[in-house]
């Protein structure tokens, strides 16, 4: 999967799934705002938005979705800057 920046901003919008029409903007913020929210709705509700992103041009539909949040999940946090330090000082 190709990622982008998390703080591009991006909109969910609702959309008609018989004709895929866009049908009205639910929420703007961040990719990973959207990603939140899109983690918080059902699996019903999630077959029914898209996200967009705003600057590049994008579209995340439902399965795009669910593999965004499914990448999400599995990403590990980086290291903080005590763990950067103590390894650091273990190289010799």
């Amino acid at each position: 999967m190709t990622t982008y920046p998390l703080s591009e901003p991006a909109t969910i919008y609702k959309v008609d799934t018989s004709d895929d029409a866009v049908a009205e903007v639910l929420e703007r913020g961040t990719l990973e705002d959207c990603a939140d929210i899109a983690a918080g709705l059902s699996s019903d509700e999630q077959t029914a938005i898209t996200i967009k992103m705003d600057r590049l041009g994008l579209n995340f539909g439902p399965e795009e979705i669910i593999e965004l949040l499914r990448f999400l999940r599995e990403e590990t946090k980086g290291l903080s800057n005590n763990e950067i330090i103590d390894i650091k000082g273990t190289e010799p």
